[in-house]
């Protein structure tokens, strides 16, 4: 009904058109006409307008849109109560407003599947208890991979020392009295003692580091075997090495606690300091710098770098190992390779009794052998290190 209105508006507006452009035409020859033809063309015009504003609203009051029909309803309610309600047609518009959404079901049924799903993988992972396996397996993997490729590896033997530069000894007057007068044999007053390590101080000289050592190793004042510690430690040199880590194991704590800062800031190579001593040969002094390197934590300490990337620090804890293992004092090094968590270290421990064979090793890792708590990485490179022990004996006889 629309269209036709529209198509009829539209021919009496192209009609007016072509009709006015005509009257333009004749206005010349006959004004009069042109006047009568004007204005029945307004009138015809009119009709036609008033027509369609008439349909279209008979068309809105008969056809209303559902939100228009909701809010005129409730507006009519509102207002004075007094409209006319047909109460079918309003019940079956609402049913229709009401009417259940066809795609629900299809998405209940999609949730069921979903939630079904869900059931069936909890199920597959409570019962596959083969997954913590192997991840702990390609954890052991990945361990073993980066430990092969870790310094400690290509310390296929430990090196000799480096020999260094000895202290000239001195003759000066000033140093010969302050060495006697720092002996507590011979000077009793603590005040004189502590003016002479001064002076002892002011002398860098290997018959000064020979006095200032019998002060830290031997005085009875354990505050001028601190401060001779503490001296020793400027010097700096590689001939205080070992008093300084025999003063690790002093009975009083401010004497260790001085001795084990020391230690950490003397700028010489260390893994050649212990390296001394191991060539030494002398089991007296090897036992008591093992004894006192395990006193003052620093064996705990170099274990856990014998996995370090730098080659330096590996090197250094490898050869302090050496040294307890040249003592004897292996005790930390096997609890260390039962109890580790960390498997490179224990196959950095196995590496190093490969290397330092020495038969008094022997009976503690065939103990090892038995133990079922260790891992079968473990177990295999114990046996390999035993074998390998086994196989020097055979040549040396």
């Amino acid at each position: 009904m629309m269209s036709r209105l529209t198509a009829l508006f539209t021919s009496i507006m192209v009609f007016v058109s072509k009709a006015a452009a005509q009257s333009e035409l004749r206005m010349v020859e006959d004004a009069g006409e042109q006047w009568w033809y004007t204005m029945g063309l307004i009138v015809v015009s009119g009709i036609g307008f008033a027509i369609y504003f008439w349909k279209k609203s008979k068309r809105g009051a008969g056809e209303p849109e559902n939100e228009n029909r909701y809010a005129s309803y409730y507006s009519d309610i509102v207002d004075d109560g007094s409209a006319d309600v047909d109460a079918e047609k309003e019940i079956e518009w609402l049913r229709k407003l009401k009417q259940p959404n066809a795609k629900i079901p299809k998405l209940k049924f999609e949730l069921k599947k979903l939630e079904k799903g869900r059931k069936k993988v909890k199920a597959n992972l409570a019962e596959d208890k083969t997954a913590p396996i192997d991840t702990k397996t390609f954890q052991e993997k990945m361990r073993k991979l980066q430990y092969a490729q870790l310094p400690i590896n290509s310390f296929t033997q430990l090196g000799n020392a480096k020999t260094y530069r000895q202290l000239p000894i001195s003759d000066e007057p000033a140093l010969l009295d302050a060495i006697d007068q720092a002996n507590d044999e011979s000077e009793e007053d603590d005040a004189v003692r502590e003016i002479a390590l001064r002076v002892l101080a002011a002398f860098k000289t290997q018959n000064s580091v020979e006095a200032v050592t019998q002060i830290a190793l031997y005085d009875l004042s354990a505050n001028l075997r601190s401060k001779a510690v503490a001296t020793l430690t400027e010097f700096d040199h590689e001939s205080v090495f070992e008093a300084i880590l025999l003063a690790c194991a002093d009975p009083t704590r401010e004497v260790r606690a001085a001795a084990a800062r020391g230690l950490f800031r003397l700028s010489f190579d260390r893994a050649h300091a212990w390296k001394r001593i191991i060539e030494a040969n002398d089991d007296y002094r090897t036992t008591h710098a093992a004894r006192a390197a395990i006193e003052s934590g620093f064996v705990e300490k170099s274990i856990e770098r014998l996995t370090h990337d730098d080659g330096k620090v590996a090197y250094e804890a490898f050869a302090l190992c050496s040294l307890l293992i040249k003592a004897g004092e292996t005790k930390e090094l096997f609890e260390t390779l039962i109890n580790h968590n960390d498997l490179r270290v224990k196959f950095a421990l196995l590496h190093l009794f490969s290397v330092q064979k020495d038969e008094r090793m022997l009976p503690e890792l065939q103990k090892i052998v038995n133990l079922r708590s260790l891992s079968p990485e473990v177990m295999e490179l114990a046996r390999s290190t035993i074998s390998a022990y086994r196989d020097v004996n055979a040549l040396s006889k």
